[in-house]
């Protein structure tokens, strides 16, 4: 039933119950009210006769008295009784026959509170009033048939409930009208806004989750009646979590819905572009083939292109967009929206943009779920531990120190190396307790080497995320303090790549922990974009020439060339330089040749664990006194 109509009905009822409280009330109070009249005549009598009537021996007198009475104040057809005890002394009127029976009634009526009422008798009604004479033995009774007045009052009640019934029905019915259409447009607005906050996203306005589903499920039946393609696009953000945490959850918001707008303006209007939580996008496109998917991206990618500015603060915000394609990839909506994801986390490694789905992938996903849901467990229980490769200055023969690396021994899949497992951690946001984790670890060992007689130098990498916190000096300060070891002990490898994100910021945590003490190594020197200007507005310590470099360098002239030169420009700029990567003695001894001061290598050790660190230092210096 419509609420215009429950309103109504609701209205109509109680407006109709309300007449016949009404009527009935009225009723009531027209039957007392003929009561009290006789009562207040009896009052009346009782005040001018009452001597007359109750004087001993004069009975007769006293009857004519009373029938007298009757005829001059009361109706022709009432009764005057005088009773003493309860008893008929004398009567005036038309005595009725049931007159025993009326007074019996009569008795079992009155009370101290009802002194007059209307008693039925055979079928025919009386109005009756009692009222106390001064001789307490004696009372004064008075009858008077109802008749038809009864029929009169229902009558007239009847007819002016109706006449005013119809009137106050009339208004009612419209008063129903309008205020049932009032509440179900009310009702209907808050239930179409309750209905867009269920299926849009409160940040942005965008579609969301739900809503994007229904769509797809739509496009679907419509593609396969009409035999068309149709894409879907998963994009997320690189490194919106470094905003996040390092710049705040508002300015990340902003950045969300300045995302949402330019991403907009990239696609056709009868696409649908969804958030779907976090900084994860979607966008549906009908009618879509894979040129038109790859089309559409790269309008994305553009849009994405220009810098951000929210609050004079200016960021970039790149996107990596996973694509599948209806039918190729699948027939459903989970189906693709898996495949999707899939692409878009090759997208992510590939650092291509966007990819295409690609089957030969998806055989990754199952050990990348895996690993993404047990990473947090093994943080959480310090099951990553820090390894150690040695850093030799090989004119020396001297182990002068050791870069630190995590390693992940998982209980089903065995060892997990870094460049695998890193990008999990980061992209659950638990690289900085990782990288506090590794540095205790690395002091910890550094303390038990030191009283062995061992003062090694640890290099330790630090993350993009890490470097754009700027709580993390005084957070490593504490560490320090902690171990009781000196800042000059510990230095920071940094990529060009981490520090692309935003220079400015990184600078500022870097020059603190220059002047704490701590050195800088820029590590995998030479693969950024900007190197020169990293050493020029950086303190800057060491330079560690890639492997890339290294790998090629006995065949390639090219290779020689670059390593020499970074040498040379390391020195200049008073900075040791640090060949990694070397695995054989021909290029050790060409690397030593060029005069590189550490190196870092399986030509000497893959990374150790503390333990096995120790002991293979121990032979070390034992061959080179052999050698000696």
């Amino acid at each position: 039933m419509r609420l215009k109509t429950q309103i109504l009905i609701s209205v109509l009822g109680i407006t109709l119950f309300a007449q016949l409280v009404f009527g009935f009330m009225a009723y009531r109070q027209i039957t007392e009210s003929r009561g009290d009249q006789l009562t207040i005549f009896l009052q009346y009598l009782n005040r001018e006769v009452a001597d007359h009537l109750t004087l001993p021996g004069n009975a007769d007198v006293s009857a004519i008295y009373l029938e007298e009475l009757r005829k001059r104040f009361s109706t022709p057809d009432s009764v005057l009784l005088v009773q003493k005890n309860k008893k008929i002394e004398y009567a005036a009127g038309d005595v009725p026959e049931d007159l025993p029976e009326l007074m019996k009634q009569l008795q079992q009526a009155y009370n101290e509170k009802d002194r007059h009422g209307l008693i039925e008798v055979k079928g025919t009604s009386y109005y009756w009033a009692v009222s106390d004479l001064p001789d307490p033995e004696y009372q004064l009774v008075m009858l008077e048939p109802a008749g038809d007045e009864e029929a009169r009052i229902v009558s007239t009640l009847r007819n002016r409930l109706l006449s005013s019934g119809f009137i106050i029905l009339w208004f009612a019915v419209w008063i129903s009208l309008i205020l049932g259409s009032k509440i179900s447009h009310r009702l209907e607005e808050q239930n179409e806004m309750l209905e867009h906050q269920a299926l849009h996203d409160s940040l942005t306005g965008l579609p969301n989750r739900l809503l994007l589903h229904d769509r797809i499920n739509q496009v679907l039946l419509q593609s396969e009646r009409q035999q068309k393609f149709f894409a879907l696009f998963l994009m997320d953000l690189n490194h919106f979590k470094e905003v996040n945490d390092t710049l705040g959850h508002q300015y990340g918001d902003e950045l969300l819905k300045m995302v949402s707008q330019r991403l907009q303006f990239a696609i056709r209007e009868q696409d649908t572009i969804a958030r779907l939580g976090g900084d994860e996008f979607a966008v549906l496109m009908p009618d879509t083939d894979l040129p038109g998917a790859e089309l559409c991206a790269r309008r994305m990618m553009k849009a994405m292109e220009a810098p951000f500015n929210i609050n004079d603060v200016a960021t970039e915000s790149k996107a990596s967009i996973g694509i599948s394609l209806y039918p190729d990839h699948g027939a459903a909506a989970e189906t693709l929206m898996q495949y999707a994801d899939v692409a878009m986390y090759q997208a992510k490694r590939s650092h291509s943009g966007y990819a295409i789905y690609n089957p030969s992938q998806n055989r990754h996903t199952v050990r990348r779920l895996k690993l993404m849901n047990d990473i947090r467990d093994a943080i959480e229980n310090n099951v990553i531990t820090a390894f150690y490769q040695p850093l030799v200055n090989y004119d020396k023969h001297k182990v002068e120190g050791v870069e630190v690396l995590s390693r992940w021994h998982h209980p089903e899949l065995g060892h997990i190396y870094p460049d695998e497992f890193i990008p999990l951690v980061e992209q659950v946001g638990l690289i900085r307790t990782l990288s506090m984790q590794i540095l205790r670890q690395a002091l910890k060992d550094c303390q038990l080497w030191s009283d062995r007689g061992m003062h090694l130098k640890i290099s330790v990498n630090m993350s993009a995320q890490c470097l754009q916190d700027l709580r993390l000096p005084e957070e490593i300060n504490s560490i320090l303090q902690m171990y009781d070891t000196k800042p000059d002990v510990i230095q920071f490898e940094i990529t060009e790549s981490a520090l692309m994100h935003d220079l400015s910021r990184a600078r500022k945590i870097l020059d603190v922990l220059n002047e704490m003490g701590f050195g800088l190594a820029i590590d995998d020197f030479g693969t950024g974009f900007s190197s020169m200007a990293y050493l020029k507005n950086l303190p800057v310590d060491t330079l560690k020439i890639d492997k890339s470099f290294i790998d090629d360098l006995i065949e390639s002239q090219s290779d020689r060339a670059i390593v020499k030169s970074v040498i040379e420009l390391g020195h200049n700029l008073r900075c040791q330089v640090v060949a990694e990567g070397v695995e054989t003695q021909q290029v050790l001894e060409l690397l030593d040749d060029m005069g590189v001061d550490l190196i870092q290598g399986y030509v000497f050790s893959p990374a150790l664990s503390a333990d096995k660190l120790m002991v293979w230092i121990d032979q070390y210096y034992a061959r080179q006194k052999d050698v000696v």
